[in-house]
């Protein structure tokens, strides 16, 4: 395999939402702890997620405007991987294609976990300044792609210039969607909580882009890899539920 193994884990309701008010219930409150014990069990390298989820969680939200530098930025330069901390051990990944996320320092401190380096994921179209913008903070990024994801390069390129050999995936649902698509999910971890969110407007474990020009592909696309063998089901606190599956042609 010439990519990390790739985990994805999720917490969702029992129909499927990823985000709402009843993760701030007790109950999902008690699930809490024993869902970071089992990320930690993992052993990942690096958390990897899309811009969304990263600007609400790890980063100091999105541009605004001024953020940017006004000078000019060299176009060759800018469009060099930027490797700021290749050794670090422990990552960050920030799929941002089109650079929005706004930082502040080049490390993050989340769950309890040890500080983490971040990595920006970009495409080439992306404005210049994004990236001179990212070094001058340390912040290290590559590019993958020209106006769209490559997602295949993108993980190539952690586990060559990162050393990166496990990756914990948790979302949005147009990030899992993305990776479901181009069949880079070795491991799909549920921890389902007891409640129904009912709120088709939330997002969902997976979520085809609504503004795709190329849906009916992404969606042949994204079904090959969409059938997957239960392995493994354990009970956890407040009735809710660990299920552990792998993709449909994996040998056990």
């Amino acid at each position: 395999m010439n990519r990390p193994y790739v985990i994805c884990h999720m917490q969702a309701s029992i129909d499927g939402r990823i985000s709402g008010k009843f993760f701030f219930t007790p109950a999902a409150e008690a699930v809490y702890e024993k869902d970071n014990e089992i990320r930690k069990n993992y052993r990942a390298d690096a958390v990897m997620n899309g811009a969304v989820t990263c600007g609400e969680i790890y980063s100091d939200g999105f541009l605004q405007p001024g953020d940017l530098p006004d000078e000019p930025v060299d176009a060759a330069c800018s469009r060099e991987d930027f490797i700021a901390e290749p050794c670090f051990g422990r990552y960050i990944v920030c799929v941002d294609p089109e650079g929005t996320l706004r930082w502040n320092k080049n490390t993050v401190i989340h769950r309890g976990n040890p500080k983490a380096h971040v990595i920006e994921i970009l495409t080439e179209d992306v404005d210049r300044r994004y990236s001179a913008y990212l070094k001058a903070r340390g912040i290290s990024y590559i590019f993958a792609g020209e106006a769209e994801l490559d997602l295949q390069l993108a993980l190539s390129k952690l586990q060559t210039s990162f050393g990166i050999q496990r990756i914990l995936l948790t979302g949005g649902g147009q990030m899992n969607w993305t990776f479901l698509r181009a069949g880079c999910i070795d491991e799909l971890n549920l921890v389902i909580l007891p409640m129904i969110d009912g709120n088709t407007s939330s997002a969902g474990l997976f979520d085809r882009p609504l503004h795709s020009e190329k849906g009916d592909k992404q969606d042949a696309a994204a079904f090959a890899f969409s059938q997957f063998r239960l392995t493994e089901i354990n009970q956890l606190p407040e009735d809710s539920l660990w299920l552990k599956y792998v993709p449909f042609n994996t040998s056990l």
